[in-house]
């Protein structure tokens, strides 16, 4: 990237909200690898507080709006914002971000560029029909729109008819080094079996743990393990509890350290109703766990098909039971499968590879000014 003329490239990313999901993780990543000299970062976080700020670099700047449901001024603070930090190419991620800055840029001159990527939804199921109809006005108004599979890409183009020619992809991306396999496990009585994911019904973690009891009913000796916080922890907790299963299922809440968490597992389970290309699974595979998942999103991209881990439908609990039952009394397959999968993140979808395909989005969409 040049630096002619002491251009800077300024990325304003708009965002629902900044708490510990997969999306926003993943958008510290890429603000991390790519906040220098010639590229700066600004945040509008439109709800809540930013809870993920220890895992941006110093000089981000992030602005929290707490804006309300619906709010009418919305599109007009947005707009007040972009023309004060004058940013060169805005990025807004998921449908709660996107329909408030289209119109909130229209406000500011010269007009902005704007990125929109899709990343998944925050309840199973396809998007409401009005959403999708207002979707094909918001399409028009965007100057590039990506997602994060190529299985939703599809998606996009089928079933809410995106121009196929208009919609890229970048898959996301794992620190393969932060993420990586600790030492062998040793072999021991109780096996541990978790996940990563917000405490919130798309996750599913009821199957999760529905399918655990019923591998203990058939004498698995296992325990479960959920690294996430959220709404859904009291009624997990219920269903632990009436289960005769409360003493094996372990709710930590938000772990700050995701890499040492996992290293302490023996098999993660990814139980979702509802993903685009999780984070969650890759960081697994990447620290060299054998992973079984639902078959929602790209996992069947990810897991190759079945190649490098055990693929289940959804909802379904004989057969996440019975996926776990295999792995948990397979050494040698876990073994493999773990293999497998590391290789696999190493090779398609390591950070390496997501961060100079963002670097060229925005340096190609930007308008740089001289600062």
């Amino acid at each position: 990237m040049s630096r002619k003329d002491n251009r800077c490239i300024h990325v304003l990313h708009v965002v629902p909200g900044l708490g510990p999901g997969g999306m926003e993780l993943a958008m510290a990543r890429v603000i991390t690898a790519l906040t220098g000299p010639e590229m700066r970062h600004s945040i509008a976080c439109l709800k809540g507080e930013a809870e993920i700020a220890t895992h941006l670099p110093d000089e981000t700047g992030i602005h929290c709006f707490h804006s309300r449901p619906n709010e009418p001024q919305l599109p007009a603070r947005l707009g007040r914002l972009i023309r004060q930090i004058r940013p060169t190419v805005i990025h807004a991620r998921n449908w709660g971000a996107w329909p408030d800055v289209t119109v909130g840029r229209l406000l500011a001159w010269p007009i902005v560029p704007l990125i929109y990527s899709f990343h998944g939804l925050g309840r199973a199921g396809y998007m409401p029909l009005r959403r999708r109809l207002a979707s094909r006005i918001l399409v028009k108004m965007t100057t590039h729109l990506f997602t994060v599979s190529e299985q939703s890409r599809r998606m996009l183009v089928a079933h809410w008819s995106w121009p196929d020619g208009k919609v890229g992809v970048i898959p996301n991306g794992v620190d393969t080094v932060l993420y990586t396999p600790g030492r062998a496990r040793r072999a021991r009585k109780r096996l541990v079996v978790g996940t990563v994911g917000n405490l919130r019904p798309v996750k599913n973690h009821a199957l999760l743990i529905r399918s655990a009891a019923n591998l203990v009913a058939r004498s698995v000796n296992l325990e479960i393990r959920i690294a996430g916080e959220g709404d859904e922890r009291t009624s997990l907790e219920e269903l632990a509890g009436s289960l005769g299963f409360a003493n094996r299922v372990h709710l930590i809440g938000y772990a700050e350290d995701i890499p040492a968490f996992l290293r302490k597992l023996d098999i993660f389970v990814l139980s979702s109703d509802s993903e685009q290309h999780p984070n969650a699974l890759i960081e697994a595979m990447s620290s060299g766990l054998p992973c079984v998942a639902t078959r929602v999103g790209s996992v069947d991209e990810v897991l190759d098909s079945g190649r490098c881990g055990r693929i289940v439908e959804p909802g379904d609990l004989n057969g996440l039971s019975d996926a776990i039952m295999d792995l948990a009394g397979d050494r040698e397959l876990r073994s493999r499968l773990a293999s497998a999968g590391r290789e696999q993140v190493c090779e398609k979808y390591s950070l390496e590879r997501m961060i100079p395909a963002y670097s060229e989005m925005y340096e190609r969409l930007s308008i740089v000014r001289t600062h």
